[in-house]
């Protein structure tokens, strides 16, 4: 059996690469640049693994073999599950590998601004000392967070910030809530937020779910944190936005492009803080995600029910005739 690896940007997939040996499978290492690159590595390959390569049709039906793509994280927008679903090829995520760690990053995110720390740090640098550069102020406690996407990483971000006194809303399309979170409409929870957090996959139906209509609903005081994808968010308008002061900042980890042009205008913006799509980032969780995916392809060519499938419907494909 054989397995390749498009691309990954990881310093270490050495246990993964183990976990393949040991089950019998072999494995080839790809830097796979484009669409040709990935069909010659993977033509003759039972199960495929990507990170930033995406995975069309026609490489799909290149590989004849192929019985899995899994991806080295979460989202799989960067392959195509309606074309693997039809040709009964597996599509499977890592999905726990990294919701303490997002969920973290954004909370982190929450207290820089409530805090002002951007505005602190600056003026210290340039040789002040005063509380009043970034008032007002207000105590975190009693302030609302508002999560667009009640998945996995939603619930625990609105465990850890109601454990710090915030009220936290969501909007979620599966309809499902815990504890006291309220579910209400997006329009609601733009409207009622000190803080948006955007915790959705990105699909035809959430590419620019944030434009500028519901951009304009949100409080002149509140933050927009997105931790998903880029596209999610219309970056034009949401520069429009905090240019004029509409939202007080945003906090992003994503950007559409990645990594933004130096002159992306996000970049002259002092009401943003940017990190480089490092929110899932741990040692742990790099171990975590790695090793799984490896597990993933194990399970599959052995014959077994994937963990975390994003199909599942491949499984009554496989057992008609």
């Amino acid at each position: 059996m054989k397995a390749v690896i498009t691309d990954h940007h990881y310093a270490d997939i050495g246990n993964a690469l183990r976990t393949l040996s040991e089950a019998g499978i072999d494995c080839d290492v790809g830097d796979c640049r484009d669409e040709d690159d990935a069909i010659a590595l993977g033509r003759g390959a039972d199960a495929v693994i990507n990170q930033h390569m995406p995975v069309t049709a026609r490489m799909l039906d290149a590989w004849p073999r192929c019985r899995a793509v899994v991806h080295f994280g979460k989202g799989v927008d960067n392959i195509d599950v309606v074309a693997a679903t039809a040709r009964g090829i597996w599509v499977c995520n890592v999905r726990d590998a990294n919701w303490d760690e997002v969920s973290n990053h954004v909370l982190a995110l929450v207290l820089a601004f409530a805090r002002g720390l951007l505005v602190y740090d600056r003026e210290v640098r340039a040789g002040r000392w005063s509380y009043r550069a970034a008032m007002p102020r207000h105590r975190l406690a009693g302030q609302v967070l508002g999560i667009v996407g009640f998945g996995d990483i939603g619930r625990m971000l609105a465990r850890k910030a109601r454990g710090i006194g915030m009220r936290v809303l969501a909007h979620s399309r599966h309809g499902v809530t815990e504890g006291d979170v309220a579910l209400v409409s997006l329009s609601e929870l733009l409207q009622q937020s000190d803080y948006v957090s955007l915790h959705v996959p990105l699909t035809e139906a959430s590419a620019g779910m944030i434009g500028r209509d519901e951009l304009s609903l949100m409080k002149p005081s509140a933050y927009l944190i997105n931790t998903s994808r880029g596209r999610v968010v219309d970056q034009r308008a949401l520069v429009d936005a905090l240019r004029g002061r509409r939202i007080a900042g945003a906090g992003l980890d994503v950007t559409e492009p990645e990594p933004p042009p130096r002159d992306d205008a996000l970049l002259g913006l002092d009401n943003v803080i940017l990190t480089p799509h490092v929110a899932w980032y741990s040692e742990e969780s790099r171990e975590r995600v790695t090793v799984e995916a490896a597990c993933e392809v194990v399970r599959i060519l052995q014959g077994r029910m994937p963990r975390s499938p994003v199909n599942p419907e491949v499984a009554l494909r496989r057992r008609t005739p």
